[in-house]
């Protein structure tokens, strides 16, 4: 089971990324879709906080998207960290990312 994680949406133009949660082990995945005719990227980033912290780092690939929605596998979301979708909308030239989901 896999749940909408709300106030994490970022939206550029006629783009839109989100993140969904799953239920069973907290695990999160970033979302994208376009429509319009705009071409966008979206990623996930994720960023650590204490010991071995890090700053905002990709650790899913981009995805491109052009009419359409694609999603990113599910990716670790543990003790002091957190994650984000980010996204490029390429026909606008502007990028933005969401709230970090902890």
């Amino acid at each position: 089971m896999q749940g909408y994680i709300p106030g994490k949406d970022v939206v550029v133009g006629q783009c839109k990324g989100w993140l969904n949660k799953r239920a069973s082990d907290g695990y999160v995945q970033a979302l994208g879709q376009s429509w319009n005719n705009h071409e966008c990227v979206f990623v996930l980033q994720r960023k650590r906080v204490g010991s071995g912290g890090y700053n905002w780092t990709a650790v899913s690939n981009g995805y491109w998207i052009l009419n359409g929605k694609k999603s990113t596998g599910y990716h670790w979301n543990g003790k002091n960290a957190g994650s984000r979708v980010c996204l490029w909308n390429y026909t606008t030239g502007v990028s933005r990312c969401g709230e970090g989901a902890w």
